[in-house]
């Protein structure tokens, strides 16, 4: 008996390390650590420390353009690549790692599909609801001014009065009430007193880093979504996080009167009802934490830069005196300001808003990418931080917060960084939906703001914590607010 076991155990050990020897040999001639390349432990570790995005831009400084990560993971720091892995007739398909992000064990949201004929309908059917339109300017402006009111009562400084403000959560709460008026009808109520109203935040600090975790082992995620299991799910019997959020819409759906909003756009096209709470549960979570960390990090980084900071005021004081910024400004407005776009656009470079891997699989016949073969079924991943400070499309000075670099390209460099920079939303049948929201978001955001107040950080030596698990979460980011005369 025990010998029967002893060799069992010998083979299923011996199938096991012949397993990871095969993987590593099938990309042995691909650069990247044997180590690292051996495993999974080094992407855990690496997320569980909050460190991804940076030791990810380290290894493909060192490495290239092609690197690996994993037994059958690849990053690539090339934007051709990942345009061509999300081109509407490419053979790539999205890897099990996009199904760790539903919000419902059963059903998948447009961003957990793997099935490309199901996700391209749904997005066509989806689209209409998040088009940058009259309805949806009117919800950023009444949120702008919401915003404005918190600061003026809540937060601003004076020589006798100091009331520092949380950039943290006041650009999180901006945006979770942009996403409820434009999605659900009404604000959530996070502007009201500066409150995380169903703790929302906490929510998502609890869910991210075990999400990404699991999202490296892709038997776990299955495992999740069977009972007993899935109860790590929000649900509707929730009292806070996403599951209060999906009995508001549950409830938003038994006909009450409500002013027009993306729910009833999505109705309109023809969504079933479980495809449309599962969509408006996405843009809780996507909707938020991205435009609240472009948001804030561009903000820390205009106030850490003074000329910049000087620049960009005074381009908004001479567009009000005028007459070419309305009050709230309009987003046709704002899209002329040039610095004030070069702004957005070097924010959103310096600091990318999100870092996750978003692996696609190499299709049959495999790939030759950055001069390698690829066998199929590789996955092959976005090196996002690395894309956003490579040389190659940057220049020398890639690591420094410069809006100027828009303005001073010719044509041609512009258009290349403009491809580029837009890699950030994602590319092809896989962009973000929700990219021309957030665009008017932040067009309106620093106009209302910067006009009104002026911001100082309070701990420059140490301006924000971060943790980086290839989505943001921070906290304690400080900020001085005193008021301008507004003009």
């Amino acid at each position: 008996m025990f010998s029967t076991i002893y060799i069992a155990t010998t083979c299923l050990l011996g199938a096991w390390a012949a397993h990871i020897v095969w993987r590593w040999y099938r990309l042995r001639h691909i650069p990247g650590s044997f180590w690292i390349s051996c495993s999974k432990m080094w992407q855990v570790t690496t997320q569980i420390r909050g460190k991804w995005h940076l030791e990810v831009r380290r290894l493909g400084d060192q490495h290239g353009d092609l690197f690996r990560i994993g037994p059958n993971q690849l990053l690539t720091t090339d934007v051709d690549i990942i345009r061509r892995m999300a081109h509407p007739k490419s053979m790539y398909t999205r890897s099990p790692f996009y199904q760790t992000f539903r919000f419902n064990p059963t059903q998948d949201n447009s961003f957990s599909l793997l099935d490309d004929q199901e996700h391209t309908r749904r997005r066509t059917n989806f689209g209409p609801g998040y088009t940058g339109n009259a309805h949806v300017e009117a919800c950023v402006d009444r949120q702008c001014a919401r915003l404005v009111d918190l600061i003026e009562r809540k937060f601003t400084s004076t020589a006798k009065d100091y009331r520092p403000l949380d950039l943290t959560s006041a650009s999180y709460f901006f945006a979770m009430d942009c996403v409820g008026d434009l999605s659900y009808g009404r604000p959530f109520g996070c502007l009201d007193e500066g409150v995380d109203v169903h703790e929302f935040a906490k929510w998502n600090e609890d869910f991210f880093p075990i999400a990404i975790v699991i999202a490296n082992f892709h038997w776990l995620t299955k495992i999740f979504f069977k009972p007993p299991f899935n109860r790590i799910y929000p649900s509707t019997l929730d009292e806070d996080g996403v599951g209060k959020y999906m009995a508001y819409v549950t409830y938003m759906q038994t006909g009450e009167s409500r002013r027009r909003d993306t729910l009833a756009s999505f109705i309109e096209q023809g969504i079933t009802k479980e495809e449309a709470i599962n969509e408006l549960m996405l843009q809780v979570v996507a909707g938020t934490d991205s435009t609240a960390t472009g948001i804030r990090m561009t903000l820390l980084l205009l106030v850490t830069n003074p000329t910049a900071y000087s620049k960009l005021q005074s381009e908004i004081d001479d567009a009000i005196l005028r007459g070419k910024a309305s009050s709230p400004i309009r987003d046709a407005e704002a899209r002329q300001l040039p610095y004030l776009q070069a702004v957005i656009k070097e924010g959103l470079r310096a600091f990318p808003v999100v870092t996750a891997t978003f692996f696609k699989k190499v299709p049959k016949g495999g790939d030759v990418i950055s001069g390698y073969f690829v066998p199929e079924d590789t996955e092959v991943g976005h090196n996002v931080l690395g894309i956003m400070r490579a040389k190659k499309y940057w220049g020398n000075d890639a690591d420094v917060f410069r809006p100027e670099r828009w303005l001073e390209a010719d044509d041609e460099t512009s258009e290349m960084m403009t491809r580029v920079i837009e890699t950030l939303w994602g590319s092809g049948r896989y962009k973000c939906l929700g990219r021309a929201i957030a665009q008017m978001e932040l067009n309106k955001v620093f106009v209302e703001l910067l006009r009104r107040f002026d911001f100082s950080v309070i701990t420059p030596q140490n301006p924000v914590e971060i943790v980086n698990s290839g989505f943001f979460l921070m906290s304690e980011m400080k900020m001085r607010v005193t008021k301008r005369q507004i003009m």
